[in-house]
């Protein structure tokens, strides 16, 4: 008798064990299949040279090949909201750099703002051309002739100054300055600045 007792004990434990075991394992998967379409509709980066424009579609090239539809609608911004960057319009053989989410089926990727020949540049000035102004940094690596535009390019400081200071209005900078340029490249080796910054 208490064999039998203590079998069925051993019988309901086992039971219970398994019991315990699937609800786990069925849990775990739920939350892997959970996060993984969390993860699918979260933004995220995605660059490449342009290579098909189709409408409302652009398809990109990345390095290693493949091929990915880019889909834009009336919410995409483009290089920031910038007006006068959106008359400049992206052309076959740009770099695109996107941010946005995948579809729900994945076939494409929906962009919430993107940007043409993205340029980040930060250095001292060592070269000025008053003939063509335009200047350079010397950022390792980046043999690049920055074109400041009036009434577009837009000028920033990092250090409070006096209003009537050159560094407000003035856009050509002078030999020995730091800057932050952001920027969009177009005829090698020019870059058109968009946002420059004196951070001394």
């Amino acid at each position: 008798m208490k064999k039998t007792k203590n079998f069925h004990i051993k019988i309901l434990l086992f039971l219970f064990m398994m019991f315990i075991l699937t609800s786990c394992s069925g849990n775990a998967d739920g939350f892997i299949q959970s996060d993984s379409s969390a993860l699918s509709s979260e933004q995220t980066s995605m660059e490449g040279q342009l290579i098909r424009i189709d409408g409302d579609e652009m398809t990109i090239q990345q390095p290693d090949g493949e091929e990915i539809v880019l889909l834009t609608s009336e919410k995409t911004i483009f290089w920031e909201g910038i007006d006068w960057m959106a008359e400049i319009p992206v052309e076959i053989g740009d770099q695109i750099s996107a941010k946005g989410a995948w579809s729900k089926d994945e076939s494409v990727f929906e962009l919430d703002s993107y940007y043409a020949n993205l340029q980040e540049l930060k250095g001292i000035v060592f070269y000025v051309c008053g003939e063509t102004e335009a200047f350079a940094v010397d950022q390792p690596d980046q043999d690049y002739l920055i074109l400041p535009l009036p009434n577009k390019t837009e000028l920033l400081t990092e250090t409070p100054e006096d209003p009537r200071s050159y560094k407000y209005f003035d856009l050509m900078p002078n030999f020995g300055e730091e800057l932050e340029v952001v920027g969009r490249r177009i005829d090698d080796p020019f870059v058109i600045a968009v946002k420059l910054t004196r951070l001394n």
